[in-house]
């Protein structure tokens, strides 16, 4: 009786096969993998926000009741946190002050097209760092309190961002730093268009409902 067996060649042809098709593979599901990551972490931070902003209601009244100044500086950056961060799980407190986060240069938006702030230089934004490592910053509405249109939100109070990953790559509005705006009566997301040639302000609420992050592709 014969028996048939792969030569050796065979063998190898087809271990160089199975690991060009690993090499193919795999950087796409790590990509996948981190986008479930990002997207759990992203709603987890949006339910963290609108529980603070509601026992904030509870205790001190809407927003708009709140005694913050106008304009986007310091003391309204120390005023406008001073109603939010009671309710957070802080385990550094940065304030205003710079030399705190671990950002070399200033994040990035989405489309590349320019440079955000870098939030750890910049005074006008109240910067703490949470229980898991992320990092959280807020300010005051950009003039008018409560009363200023800011990326198509009528009657912002403040700003809330959010890096899910601290002060590590890549450091990208809509990739790991999201934003969601405080309006006297709720939290609210950006309704601009969020994709790839987007600046990335939407990119939380495309998660929300999408429960993806397929906008990178696009």
């Amino acid at each position: 009786m014969k028996k048939s067996a792969f030569t050796l060649s065979e063998v190898l042809i087809t271990l160089g096969i199975i690991g060009v098709v690993v090499a193919i593979t795999m950087p796409v599901l790590i990509n996948r993998y981190q986008e479930r990551v990002t997207v759990t972490k992203v709603k987890k931070f949006y339910s963290m926000i609108n529980q603070a902003f509601l026992l904030s209601v509870k205790d001190n009244g809407y927003a708009n009741e709140w005694n913050v100044g106008d304009g986007r500086n310091a003391t309204t950056a120390n005023q406008f946190a001073s109603y939010i961060k009671p309710y957070l799980k802080i385990v550094r407190d940065c304030g205003t002050s710079s030399g705190c986060l671990a950002y070399k240069e200033s994040p990035k938006m989405l489309n590349n097209t320019s440079t955000f702030y870098n939030y750890d230089t910049n005074s006008n934004y109240y910067k703490m760092v949470l229980a898991d490592g992320s990092y959280i910053f807020l300010r005051g509405a950009i003039d008018k309190y409560c009363q200023t249109n800011d990326v198509g939100i009528s009657n912002t109070c403040g700003f809330v961002a959010f890096d899910i990953n601290g002060g590590k790559e890549p450091n990208t509005v809509g990739k790991d730093i999201f934003v969601v705006y405080i309006t006297p009566f709720t939290v609210k997301t950006s309704p601009q268009t969020c994709d790839k040639t987007s600046e990335g302000w939407s990119c939380l609420a495309y998660i929300l409902k999408n429960n993806n992050m397929n906008y990178l592709y696009k």
